[in-house]
């Protein structure tokens, strides 16, 4: 399972927020805190072939850009999967991984899928949650990282097989039920 990982320049291991106007790049390696989904991955026989970066500040100025180019190289590197995030409680992280995953989701084939906490990011949570999974996050120092990165592991191999993934949401997932009467 070919995975694409997308993160911001603090994740990417870059730079703080004095460096959010890092400008789009990748890699085609596990960068930063891609190390620690990659472990999860391979537990799922998935390994990452590309990380994209880029700082949010930088995003924000050329979103279009960003998205395309995103969407192209993704397609290109023949990716199975595309995972945005781990953003944890990072607000302009989370705002620029969502949108990006949304972008990927129309302009490509290639299934998505979110990490992010809840904590500063509740309404993008409740904006995106049905546009593609977002797999519960804890906040950045909480505890159930390993937990989070396993079940992010597993919903890429959901995507990747072309499975069932409503039992996955309903349990990892910021997902709700809409009863209709």
């Amino acid at each position: 399972m070919k995975t694409i990982i997308i993160l911001d320049q603090i994740q990417a291991g870059l730079g703080g927020d004095e460096r959010s106007d890092t400008p789009l790049g990748g890699k085609k390696i596990a960068m930063g805190s891609a190390d620690n989904v990659e472990k999860a991955l391979e537990a799922v026989h998935g390994e990452i072939i590309g990380t994209f970066y880029c700082g949010p500040k930088y995003y924000q100025q050329n979103k279009d850009i960003v998205q395309r180019k995103f969407s192209k190289m993704a397609e290109k590197m023949k990716a199975d999967v595309v995972i945005v995030g781990p953003a944890f409680d990072y607000h302009d992280f989370a705002e620029m991984a969502v949108e990006i995953g949304i972008a990927i989701t129309e302009n490509t084939s290639i299934p998505v899928i979110g990490a992010i906490a809840k904590e500063k990011n509740q309404e993008l949570i409740e904006k995106y949650k049905d546009r593609f999974p977002i797999v519960k996050m804890p906040k950045k120092g909480g505890t159930g990282l390993a937990e989070s990165l396993d079940n992010l592991a597993k919903g890429c191999q959901i995507l990747t097989n072309k499975e069932d993934i409503s039992k996955f949401k309903g349990s990892c997932c910021y997902y709700f039920f809409s009863w209709r009467l």
